[in-house]
């Protein structure tokens, strides 16, 4: 599920994700879970978990904040979303300064209504970016 979402339609999905399943992603995102099409492959992300952060809820001075909770949370290969109302350019250039080299920044949508990024964690993260704890 996603938390804050305020787009849950009757089946209990965001109505305003894109749901279809993508070959080159190979897969799709239902419920935070990657589920490979039924091509009888098998790979590493059957059934990994991916945190969905839906950003449009938040106001705007807290959205960079929470990004890098998460991302400070994740293990080695981990991947979490982000949902936004803009592109998130700001973000990623924050990411390419401070963390140059250890992420992966994946699109899967891009506007008009909503951004929707991947970014998977490549080596260990916890480098001072303003946001850590300690």
């Amino acid at each position: 599920m996603i938390a804050g979402c305020p787009h849950y339609g009757v089946d209990g999905y965001c109505e305003r994700l894109n749901r279809s399943c993508d070959p080159v992603a190979k897969g799709c995102v239902l419920e935070g879970k990657v589920r490979l099409p039924e091509s009888g492959k098998r790979g590493e992300n059957m059934n990994s978990k991916i945190e969905t952060l839906d950003l449009r809820p938040l106001p705007p001075y807290e959205r960079h904040e929470k990004i890098f909770q998460v991302w400070n949370s994740l293990e080695t290969g981990e991947t979490f979303k982000i949902i936004n109302d803009h592109d998130p350019r700001p973000v990623r250039y924050q990411f390419e300064a401070e963390q140059s080299g250890k992420f992966e920044w994946e699109y899967e949508q891009e506007g008009p209504v909503d951004w929707i990024v991947n970014i998977k964690l490549k080596i260990p993260s916890k480098l001072s970016n303003g946001y850590n704890e300690g």
